[in-house]
């Protein structure tokens, strides 16, 4: 997930940018929404399929935006005295939830890649690609109780292996 994640950056960072660009004039506020639309993106349960996780991402930035928006409709024509806003907790996720959810990315990363070859690669089309079980058990000519097992031994060396 994380190389897909990584590879959706790259390829579409500057669109995200231009696209939140067009609707918040301030360029910190831009750069801070592109990064969190990638952030949740590396937060949700399924990734979507490889040819609409475009669009997804910019579902993401267009929802991020619109929250961006409702945030600061209270406080607009309103001058607000810093001294009373000491208190108020950031709504953003602090850096360290950041760096936090890095390293379980990476810990997750290293324990796929220590699962045998055909349970990795079963476990990776399913959970990442959205492929259901029944298509697997088709493409590789096995029963779809065979499927199950190797998505079942998956997810308890992954259990292992990240507690």
């Amino acid at each position: 997930m994380n190389r897909f994640v990584t590879a959706l950056y790259l390829d579409h960072i500057g669109e995200i940018r231009r696209y939140i660009g067009r609707r918040i004039a301030c360029r910190d506020t831009v750069a801070d929404l592109a990064q969190e639309t990638f952030v949740r993106l590396l937060s949700v349960d399924q990734v979507p399929a490889p040819d609409k996780s475009r669009a997804y991402l910019f579902r993401i930035a267009e929802h991020l935006t619109i929250d961006h928006y409702r945030r600061q409709a209270p406080l607009a024509g309103k001058q607000l005295n810093l001294d009373d806003c000491a208190d108020l907790p950031c709504p953003a996720p602090a850096p360290e939830r950041h760096a936090i959810a890095r390293q379980e990315l990476r810990r997750l990363q290293a324990a796929i890649d220590t699962l045998p070859a055909r349970c990795r690669e079963v476990f990776i089309r399913h959970k990442f690609d959205g492929l259901p079980q029944k298509t697997l058990a088709a493409e590789y000519g096995v029963t779809l109780n065979a499927i199950e097992k190797l998505l079942i031994r998956a997810l308890l060396q992954l259990r292992s292996a990240l507690q």
